[in-house]
């Protein structure tokens, strides 16, 4: 078996109209070493006949619905990349989004995690004159699961997401990152387009600023307790 350099995981729940270009997003990427995983978590509409239709390019697995963090996870646990990407079923990636962030890699060999920015655009479901669906009022953090890029090894440090958060769970994840010191770089590129649409989940089941707060106080807590 051939060596895997990076190891591209996509969760999805009831994906079904997105998927497909989100996966065709990293197939065209300009890196020839990669693998799809794809972590169907539950769905029950016709995401199960999206992914067979990829046919042996694409990995997948499905399980029952547990949220995000155990979709990642499991993805994580099939990974044989030397480096871990992820990308949300209803997003995508710009096609050199992995070329350039490797570069960064190998221009600074100390570096462990590299995020970039990413833009939000309005999908073809969205309702004019809806407030909620203007990408212009979409927060833009770069520290996003479907920017990040990261070593494999960074997991066997900071371990793999909470799957009892449902909300969060990344930025508990990013928190555990960053208070070990991690070295990590954001690189001001454009590199994903965020899908803005009636069922995103953020939009349903947004993380408040108080789940945010309560969130870093158990990442601190738990550095306490455990010594970090």
């Amino acid at each position: 078996m051939r060596d895997i350099l990076v190891s591209c995981i996509v969760p999805v729940f009831n994906g079904e109209r997105f998927l497909a270009s989100a996966v065709a997003s990293i197939q065209a990427q300009r890196v020839p070493d990669r693998e799809i995983i794809v972590v169907d978590d539950g769905s029950t509409d016709t995401t199960p006949a999206v992914i067979a239709d990829f046919g042996p390019s694409v990995r997948s697995i499905r399980q029952a619905n547990q949220g995000p963090a155990a979709a990642r996870n499991a993805g994580v646990s099939l990974a044989r990349g030397s480096f871990i990407a992820f990308l949300d079923a209803d997003d995508c990636w710009v096609p050199d989004k992995l070329e350039r962030q490797l570069a960064r890699f190998r221009a600074r060999p100390e570096l462990e995690i590299s995020f970039a920015h990413f833009r939000n655009v309005q999908a073809e479901d969205s309702i004019a004159g809806d407030p909620l669906l203007d990408p212009a009022l979409w927060p833009v953090s770069p520290f996003s699961p479907c920017s990040f890029l990261g070593r494999r090894a960074v997991f066997e440090t900071v371990g793999l997401f909470d799957p009892t958060l449902h909300t969060g769970e990344d930025t508990d994840w990013f928190m555990r990152a960053m208070v070990r010191g991690l070295c990590y770089e954001v690189m001001p590129d454009v590199l994903v387009e965020r899908r803005i649409h009636r069922r995103n989940l953020s939009r349903s089941n947004p993380p408040s600023h108080a789940t945010v707060l309560k969130t870093i106080k158990q990442v601190l807590d738990r550095r306490r307790a455990e010594g970090w």
